[in-house]
Order: C-alpha cells, then structure tokens, then sequence
C-alpha cells in the first residue's frame, strides 16, 4: 500500500512538471507570436533607448572670477543641467512621413485641414487628404496636438516626453547636438544650409543621435507629450504651468545655435507650423 501511495505521488509529480512546463511553453509561444504578428510591425523602425540617467539641460558657462559669462545662444528655462532617471523605452527612428500620415487619415477617416493658417494658398498644404506632389517622404507638418497623438495612439504608441526626447538626442554624455559638441552646420537641415524647405526623413545620415536616431537637430521641430514646466533650481519664475505643450528639436527655418537637444520651446495644442511635426515613442512592456 505505502509504494502504491509513493508510486501515485510520483505520477502526481511528474505531471505537475509536464502541465507546467507545458504552461510556460504555451506562455512563451504566445509572447512569441505577439512579437511576430504585432510587435514586430509596431516596433519596425524604431530604436530601443535603454533606461538610466542622462544630463538634461545645461548651466551657463561662468567667467575665472564666477560671475556668469552671458551666453546668447543659452535660455534662461532650459537652465540648470541636472540629472534624470528615465524608464527605457522605444522611439521612432524617423520623423512621421505625409504617406504614414495620409495611411492614418485613411484607416481612421479623421478630418484634419493639414493648412498653414497664415498662408492658405501655399504650395505646402494638403488639398484635402493629399499631401503635396513628390513629399511622400518628407515629415508630415501642419499637424496639431492631438492629430499628432491620435496617429501615434493609432500606430499602437505615444509622443515621447520631452525628458525621452532629450535622452535620445544627446545620448548619455550630454551632447550639445544629436551629431556631437561641435557647431557644423552642414550636418543638418538648418537655416544656414538655406534649403528652405524639410528633406525626407533620414537623408542627412550626418544628423543622428548616438543611438541612431535622425533629424533630432534639423529638418522639422516636434511636439512633445510634456506640458511647460520649470527645471528644479532653475532662475526663470514666471512662463509655466499653462496648458502650452513643449516642443523640441530645430529645423529648417530655426539656426543651428537653436537647435541644440536642450533647446526647449512651447506651443498651445492648437498650433499648426509648416515646421512642426513629431515623431513616436512606446513603452517597454
């Protein structure tokens, strides 16, 4: 009777083993087809950057004496450089394109009017959901806020923040721009290289970020998730707090010495600009 009992326990055992191995193995299989069926389209074109802090911001440089040394090219509200911890996460390569914008309306039939309000009969305006001839390439603007959400939400992501934005510009050292410390202006689309217009994504290879992200310092300027809030220590006082939306990174209109990844700038939701676009970012899950 007692090996009876042992023999039924044992038998209990190993199929324990067997159903929960089984359980595991059907556990990953199913993370496994989510990668190749989901994920792995959601994630195409976009890159991981790993979590840790990173210097945001930057000081003033100061005179042998102390005394701050005026610095032009520096604002007061991107001041003090401190350190932050950021969770990981993944963000898109590439500025959205007006084709990704254009499949979005279409899968979505939202009405956008993609119109520079300053200028209606501009060249650059959508007629309706077609975006400009030959531009299929070049970054989606005019777009506000929330069309710039609502397409990320669509694709299965979010805009970045402006603390993810910065970490993927200027890497774990504090660059000055995506590209390093030292001011070349034919690196990215700017106002010095007088092209007057965005390029497609990614055709200035020169402008990428230590962790391989493009157009960070040129090309079109990016709406950010985060609201306009102070630095901790910083000397601005007044400015923050409203319901203006951070906006990074330079472009074709704005100069180099305004494009550095610290530059910040800011926008009601509402804002269209034939220079502003933005770009995607996802949690790591």
């Amino acid at each position: 009777m007692i090996k009876l009992k042992q023999s039924i326990k044992n038998s209990i055992r190993r199929k324990g083993f067997i159903y929960g191995g089984g359980g595991v193995l059907f556990l990953l299989l199913l993370i496994l087809a989510y990668y190749l069926f989901f994920a792995k389209d959601v994630l195409k074109d976009m890159v991981l950057i790993p979590g840790g802090e990173f210097i945001m911001g930057v000081d003033i440089p100061k005179k042998e004496q102390g005394r701050r040394e005026e610095e032009l090219t520096i604002d007061i509200d991107e001041t003090p450089a401190h350190r932050v911890y950021i969770d990981g996460f993944y963000i898109d390569k590439y500025e959205v394109t007006n084709a990704e914008f254009k499949k979005f309306l279409k899968a979505t039939e939202r009405k956008s009017l993609l119109v520079d309000p300053v200028d209606k009969e501009a060249s650059y305006n959508w007629n309706e959901d077609n975006y400009p001839e030959g531009q299929s390439d070049n970054p989606v603007v005019l777009v506000d806020f929330e069309d710039a959400k609502a397409c990320c939400e669509w694709k299965g992501k979010r805009l970045p923040t402006e603390d993810e934005w910065e970490k993927a510009c200027r890497g774990d050292d504090g660059k000055k721009w995506s590209f390093g410390n030292e001011e070349v202006s034919g690196n990215a689309n700017t106002r010095e290289l007088n092209l007057k217009w965005s390029g497609p994504v990614g055709s200035f290879p020169k402008d990428i970020s230590s962790y391989k992200v493009f157009d960070m310092t040129g090309n079109v300027m990016e709406w950010t998730e985060s609201r306009y809030m102070p630095y901790p220590g910083t000397e601005m006082r007044a400015g923050f707090g409203g319901l203006d939306k951070v906006i990074r990174g330079g472009g074709w209109l704005v100069d180099i010495q305004s494009s550095r990844c610290s530059n910040r700038n800011i926008a009601p939701s509402t804002k269209r600009h034939r220079m502003l676009g933005f770009r995607c970012a996802k949690d790591i899950r």
